[in-house]
């Protein structure tokens, strides 16, 4: 590996996810690079990125350079391609941000998981996929995952319920995972809210953001508000998420039970997202597993209360900044949306409780910890278990 003349290491990052636009993923690793580049002035850093981030991203000084990697993640082209990728950068250490570890990759290596909610919820209710085929991409999912898993320095995860459940389930000494709390971004300049009008939306509106997958639990959710609505409570269901396979098998539940107050918004811009926090009357969050649960952050950071599952992370997450029910229950669910409507000490509550929160959370602090990490996994050979 080449000598630094600062001793410094070579450190790689996966950062195929980062482009102009973002996955969850990709903003992570955005927010990762921008404050490394600021705090670190010891290692030089090589960022493997596809064409889009390629083209689109700039190395903010001399210690960093990037390197073309255009191979799609999850398939048999990263796992053929990407481990020369890497031993050609001759890094003295590599961070994949993601479970998605070639199996042939060599030398020493970070890795991020963020969840195991593919662990959780394997079914082939949460795929497109034919059973078969279902079948054979998950055995090849656990294959990466353990490899990931057995041979990294140490794992990087999201919450102290994601490091409890990689120690319990893969059986590694806990000292090997950290938590590194992700944080959230200013809102941009929200539109006007006759923007949001003109798109179906009126107020007061409980709001959602994210995908519709099973985990999100939003049949339940569906379910609550059909009990709300024979108490003739006036308010809207806000759906905000990319209308897919998912999202059109919950439409055909909310038409078979004849709800005409759930608004299933689609894509929304940051601008857009940032009005539909700043407007709604609160934000329901009603899923069974999560890493982290960022857009209930978000809405804090927009003024907007949170109800939210007792269930997975989020009640170490939101502390006693959000109002928690029983999310396999749709009564439970109901009776938060009723008190989300009608309890205004409630809200204004959970409102100053939710900036207070806020400053738990830091990307600064998150690339500290990771920084501290890197030195801390900078020795020869991997780490089995």
């Amino acid at each position: 590996m080449a000598e630094l003349a600062s001793n410094g290491m070579r450190i790689g990052l996966d950062a195929r996810f980062f482009g102009p636009l973002e996955t969850g993923i990709g903003r992570y690793v955005e927010r990762l690079v921008a404050h490394l580049a600021v705090i670190d002035q010891r290692n030089e850093y090589v960022v493997f990125l596809r064409r889009r981030g390629y083209d689109w991203w700039q190395p903010p000084n001399s210690r960093w350079r990037k390197v073309l990697a255009d191979y799609h993640w999850y398939g048999l082209a990263e796992q053929r391609a990407m481990p020369g990728i890497f031993r050609r950068a001759r890094l003295d250490l590599l961070h994949v941000p993601h479970f998605n570890v070639p199996l042939l990759t060599r030398g020493p290596f970070v890795v991020t998981i963020h969840d195991l909610i593919l662990d959780e919820f394997p079914t082939e209710r949460a795929t497109t996929l034919e059973p078969l085929l279902f079948a054979l991409k998950f055995r090849a999912y656990q294959a990466v995952v353990r490899h990931a898993i057995r041979h990294s320095r140490a794992i990087m995860t999201v919450s102290e319920h994601s490091k409890r459940q990689l120690v319990e389930r893969f059986r590694i000494p806990a000292g090997k995972v950290t938590v590194t709390y992700e944080s959230v971004d200013p809102l941009p300049e929200p539109v006007p809210f006759e923007s949001l009008a003109e798109r179906g939306v009126r107020r007061p509106y409980l709001l959602h953001v994210g995908n519709t997958y099973p985990h999100k639990n939003l049949e339940r959710l569906i379910a609550a508000v059909e009990l709300t609505n024979r108490r003739r409570l006036d308010f809207q269901l806000v759906l905000v998420g990319k209308d897919d396979y998912f999202a059109r098998r919950l439409r055909v539940e909310v038409q078979q039970r004849a709800l005409r107050n759930v608004l299933f918004f689609g894509f929304a811009s940051d601008q857009e997202l940032a009005a539909l926090y700043q407007h709604a009357q609160a934000y329901i969050f009603p899923s069974l597993s999560e890493g982290l649960g960022l857009p209930g952050l978000e809405a804090m950071q927009a003024g907007t209360p949170v109800f939210a599952a007792r269930a997975s992370c989020l009640p170490e997450v939101f502390a006693d900044a959000a109002a928690y029910f029983d999310p396999l229950e749709p009564t439970a669910i109901a009776q938060s949306i009723e008190r989300a409507l009608r309890d205004t000490l409630l809200r204004q509550r959970l409102i100053t409780a939710g900036r207070r929160r806020l400053t738990y959370f830091s990307w600064r602090r998150l690339a500290e910890q990771t920084l501290a990490l890197y030195e801390k996994s900078s020795g020869h050979g991997p780490v089995s278990t």
